[in-house]
């Protein structure tokens, strides 16, 4: 492994993600290992379902793509916006690309994941076409006026907050 003076360093399940002094990322196995090299991405988020987003800023701007555990590119750094997917329980993720935003399956980007399994720890947004902006902003408001007195926000809670009083 390069040596660098370690800024921060995250690790999740089989890798670390590490941030140096100089604002570089970098990916390395539990044994240290160099998967990916310092500098070849601006920035590595964590890992979530062995994946995890990634951007580099070129001529075109900032551009966002995903990569695996093994440091491959399983898509393309070429879209204008990869949605945050880190610590999220979901099974998807929404792309944007010139205009146009699309749901990406995790289970079509990592195969060791079982498409076909009912994990309850997982809500598929997707598939109910929920607004991701409108439910983070229920989920944040939600946080917010119950101060964690009523746990998580419920599903289906439908935004009332009346019940406050």
């Amino acid at each position: 492994m390069e040596n660098t003076n370690n800024l921060s360093e995250k690790t999740f399940d089989n890798v670390k993600v590490i941030e140096n002094t100089n604002y570089q990322w970098s990916v390395t196995d539990l044994e240290g290992n160099l998967i990916v090299p310092f500098g070849k991405y601006d920035w590595i988020d964590g890992f979530d379902h062995g994946l995890a987003r990634v951007n580099s800023v070129g001529t075109d701007g900032k551009k966002w793509g995903i990569i695996n555990e093994q440091g491959e590119e399983v898509l393309p750094v070429e879209y204008d916006n990869i949605w945050n997917f880190l610590g999220k329980d979901r099974n998807s993720t929404t792309v944007e690309k010139d205009g146009s935003k699309n749901s990406v399956w995790f289970s079509d980007l990592n195969p060791d994941l079982n498409s076909d399994d009912d994990d309850d720890n997982y809500v598929d947004y997707d598939r109910y076409n929920y607004d991701y902006d409108l439910h983070d902003w229920m989920e944040d408001t939600w946080d917010a006026m119950t101060d964690g007195m009523y746990g998580d926000m419920p599903d289906g809670f439908n935004g009332d907050f009346d019940w406050l009083g």
